[in-house]
């Protein structure tokens, strides 16, 4: 057989990713992790730089296709204790980037390791990607759905790889 085939959700790169890190064997919070945000008094989940580059997010959110960050985010965080006594990360600034280049320069030159860069949308890549040239879209359900500033979105997607 010459081609596979990948079936992706809306759900499942967006909700249940811990899925596809759980398959994977990988940590959860390789991919993302709830911060405390103090002005708000709430926690959010920020993605990471591994999430973006996943298959399953590359194919489902990208099409496959080449993405050019828009902006780059860079965090900086603080790592603090509850009462009792689970860590958990609180966000102390924030900063933007016109590129991903200088976001990495800005990087680079901090001493602590607790910088990271960050997306906040899913269908807004923080990082640079190439195209997934040996992948291609050949079905889209008409049940549509609606993701973070991106509307009528398939909600199954099926990718066939060729050799």
């Amino acid at each position: 057989m010459d081609s596979s085939y990948i079936i992706i959700d809306f759900t499942t790169v967006t909700q249940k990713f811990w899925a596809i890190a759980t398959w994977a064997g990988k940590e959860e919070t390789i991919f993302h992790e709830l911060y405390y945000l103090p002005q708000e008094e709430d926690f959010v989940m920020l993605l990471y730089p591994e999430y973006y580059q996943s298959l399953a997010v590359r194919l489902y959110n990208f099409d496959g296709k080449a993405v050019t960050p828009e902006k780059t985010y860079v965090i900086s965080f603080k790592e603090r204790r509850d009462r009792e006594g689970n860590t958990y990360k609180q966000l102390t600034s924030s900063k933007s980037f016109p590129s991903y280049e200088e976001a990495i320069a800005y990087l680079s030159q901090q001493e602590s390791a607790n910088y990271r860069i960050i997306g906040t949308n899913p269908f807004q890549s923080p990082v640079p990607l190439t195209a997934m040239k040996h992948y291609q879209q050949i079905y889209g359900s008409d049940i549509r759905v609606k993701g973070i500033n991106v509307d009528n979105l398939s909600a199954i997607k099926i990718f066939e790889y060729i050799k």
